[in-house]
């Protein structure tokens, strides 16, 4: 009796099987772009933060323009080091 029922409402329960499963993925989906959103808002000071250091880094020079000492002593002096 249970494999007729199965046997003649197959495609009715394949239906409904892929139509939950198309729900918990949308669910899903939905989950991860909030989780997404909110780690990108909370990264957001970062990058400004690395930004700044990028710029400062950029614009330090040593002598006549000439980065004589490397990048480790330019990153130092935007981070509050040096005179």
């Amino acid at each position: 009796m249970l494999k007729e029922f199965f046997e003649s409402n197959k495609y009715l329960i394949c239906a409904g099987l892929s139509t939950l499963s198309l729900v918990f993925t949308s669910i899903s989906i939905i989950s991860v772009s909030k989780s997404v959103k909110d780690i990108s808002t909370d990264l957001e000071p970062i990058s400004a933060w690395a930004d700044s250091q990028n710029e400062c880094i950029i614009k330090t020079f040593r002598i006549d323009g000439k980065n004589t000492q490397g990048m480790p002593s330019k990153v130092w002096s935007c981070n509050g080091g040096g005179q």
